[in-house]
């Protein structure tokens, strides 16, 4: 059955139509309101999480509230946070529209207010399904008698709010950039609609303005650009010309968003895939897994629109494991997907809604599915928002248009429909205002779903770093040994995935020093991150805080093998060569390396006084007392309070013979 377009105005020549004028009726808006706070109500006092602290809490340009703003346009997304334009997944990142909400945020309450951001992506949720309502009530019309509480649009509305898919991007508040872009794309689509009805440029303008803003919130909205012909294709009668005029303005948008994007990052793409394992989850498959595991996803996908459980915010490898393009959890998708398909094809001449809500959901879907260009991870909750939008319409169009029509009364029909869809809603909304406590801050998020990702190396570093975290910051002796237990499990665990997990490496490192007091296997876990990273300064600086720990005697040749292996791998270190300067003086005797790693150190780090002291007395006590006496200067020069440097002066003009009177 194809969707019926509104008859609109009785005016001639009128390609599309709008509902017939009559008294507003503001019930279904108050309801979609109320039924968006039922069901995220209770993350207004949860605190930030994940990439909230990259584009909120510990992002520069954010922090500076209206001043940062402009930074935020002129720069990647991350930028702020890293504090340089970094490539950690293809493409980039240029979603300054949601980051510039948040540093707006900051400048109106002079401060970081999580509440509020919840808030506001409540009130944005709730606003995005009621443009859902007004939008399709535009395009498909009730039979006549039909309440509005049993039309598609307000049934799409109600499913599209309590679907548990969506509790990642409302309970995260970082996921605002999917909220406005698809409210901003809904707005492009509703003035598009107006333009075609009353030929008013100012709305072709909105409409355009509306899909740019989108755009700048988050760059899927691209696919509106198609989204927004194929809706007035299938549900007006707007003749093809109109049609092209509609898709070439939106676009010529798109065109003006792309090469701006390309003139902020400097790449649209690179071509230079990450070589770790964390940002690029296809890094060691073959061909056959890398597409064998896209179709198991997407399969997923299917299975968590219908049974939304359980649901986790990591799908990082390898809680998605890499299957061959021959298994059958690869093969079942790409039947189905291809029946899909077909069957889209199908109604496309028809105007189905089943046709309109498949496109919508494979459109939207497509850009994100590692099938265009890696995503960074095997697939995301957030990545199905949007798409989700086809899926419930389509849900919404079969009970109400399909399913109803089945019995011979209305009544009837009504008794068994609407128990269906409130079982159907009940149960999606139990388990979204079950799920969002999970995302109350960082701790409970990772440590409830590392029981789903089990096998994810991301989640498993993670919930072992926070279980560290809150172990340091506990009074109580045995919750603070339970929680080190609970962290070395974890991060055994993620290391026993890939051993090659570099911040799993320095975190299993300190543990092993702090709870474990074994300084060795610490630095032993500190030398293997600076084997596959260099410059890992994290690893570098426990490694010498670390060895501190160890009694300099009895661990000489010990420590001085480290300091040779960090010396390979960061030859310029200041902190390094002095370190090693200082043993092979102070506990080795050996002068004259103590003297070639302390001038080395003292040239990479001028402005150090304690090389200049240490490497003062080395000059002594090789009898090159007028080098003693330049190096003692230069400390005394960094600090001129420091008394032994004054007496280490004395002494060595003592030792020449020079009066102490002298000194000056």
């Amino acid at each position: 059955m194809a969707a019926k377009p509104l008859p609109g105005k009785t005016l001639k020549n009128k390609p599309t139509g709008k509902p017939v004028r009559k008294k507003a009726n503001f019930l279904p808006h108050l309801v979609i309101f109320i039924f968006a706070f039922l069901l995220y109500g209770n993350t207004i006092p949860y605190d930030y999480t994940l990439d909230d602290l990259i584009v909120i809490k510990d992002n520069a340009f954010t922090q500076k509230g209206f001043a940062g703003i402009p930074e935020i346009f002129r720069y990647d997304s991350f930028t702020g946070f890293f504090g340089i334009q970094k490539k950690l997944v293809e493409g980039g990142r240029y979603r300054p529209l949601s980051i510039a909400t948040f540093a707006i945020e900051v400048g109106l309450t002079a401060g970081l207010h999580p509440a509020l951001s919840h808030l506001i992506n409540i009130l944005l949720y709730a606003l995005s399904a009621i443009l859902i309502y007004l939008v399709f009530s535009r395009l498909v019309r009730p039979p006549p008698g039909r309440p509005w509480y049993l039309g598609v649009p307000f049934v799409a509305a109600l499913l599209f709010l309590a679907h548990p898919l969506h509790t990642e991007v409302v309970a995260n508040i970082k996921g605002r950039d999917e909220i406005l872009a698809l409210l901003f794309s809904l707005t492009a689509l509703n003035f598009s609609l107006q333009y075609l009805d009353e030929k008013k440029k100012l709305h072709l303008f909105l409409a355009n303005l509306a899909f740019f803003l989108g755009l700048l919130s988050k760059e899927n909205a691209i696919l509106f650009a198609v989204i927004i012909p194929l809706t007035i294709y299938f549900f007006t009668r707007a003749s093809l010309r109109q049609n092209l005029v509609m898709a070439s303005s939106l676009g010529g948008t798109a065109l003006i968003f792309i090469l701006i994007r390309f003139a902020v990052l400097g790449y649209l793409n690179s071509g230079e895939l990450p070589r770790e394992l964390l940002n690029n989850p296809f890094l060691f498959a073959t061909t056959s897994q890398r597409v064998g595991t896209i179709l198991y996803t997407l399969g997923l996908y299917i299975k968590l629109l219908f049974l939304p459980y359980p649901l986790t915010h990591d799908y990082y490898p390898y809680h998605i494991p890499l299957i061959p393009l021959s298994d059958f959890r690869a093969i079942l998708p790409l039947i189905l997907y291809l029946a899909l398909i077909l069957v889209a094809a199908i109604g496309f001449r028809k105007k189905s809604m089943v046709s309109y809500g498949i496109l919508f959901y494979l459109l939207t879907l497509f850009i994100v599915s590692n099938l265009v260009f890696p995503v960074g991870t095997f697939m995301n909750e957030r990545f199905v928002y949007m798409p989700s939008l086809g899926f419930v319409l389509i849900v919404a169009y079969l009970a109400i248009e399909k399913l109803m029509p089945l019995f011979a009364l209305e009544k009837s029909a009504r008794n068994v429909v609407v128990p269906l869809l409130a079982l159907i809603l009940t149960s999606f909304g139990f388990l979204t205002v079950n799920r969002n406590p999970a995302w109350k801050d960082n701790f409970t998020l990772f440590t409830t779903d590392v029981k789903v990702s089990v096998n994810s190396i991301k989640c498993n570093i993670s919930a072992g770093g926070d279980y560290q975290k809150k172990a340091e910051l506990g009074a109580d002796t045995a919750i603070k040994g339970e929680y080190y237990r609970r962290s070395i499990g974890y991060l055994e665990k993620a290391l026993s995935i890939y051993p090659r997990a570099t911040n799993g490496l320095v975190l299993y490192g300190n543990v092993l020093a702090v709870y474990k007091k074994d300084f060795k296997q610490a630095i032993g876990q500190y030398l293997k991150v600076l084997e596959y990273e260099p410059l890992n300064g994290n690893a570098l600086s426990n490694t010498l805080q670390v060895m501190n720990s160890l009694d300099n005697r009895t661990n000489l040749a010990f420590k001085i093998a480290v300091l040779r292996t960090l010396l390979a791998a960061r030859p310029d270190h200041p902190e390094v060569n002095y370190t090693l300067g200082k043993l092979y003086g102070q506990f080795a005797g050996n002068l004259d390396s103590s003297r070639f790693f302390l001038e080395r150190s003292a040239g990479l780090d001028p402005t150090d006084k304690a090389v200049f002291k240490d490497l003062g007395i080395v000059y002594s006590m090789q009898g090159d007392y007028q080098r003693a006496l330049e190096a003692f200067g230069r400390a005394q020069k960094l600090d001129p309070a420091d008394a032994q440097i004054r007496q280490n002066i004395a002494i060595t003009y003592q030792i020449m013979n020079r009066s102490k009177s002298t000194i000056r």
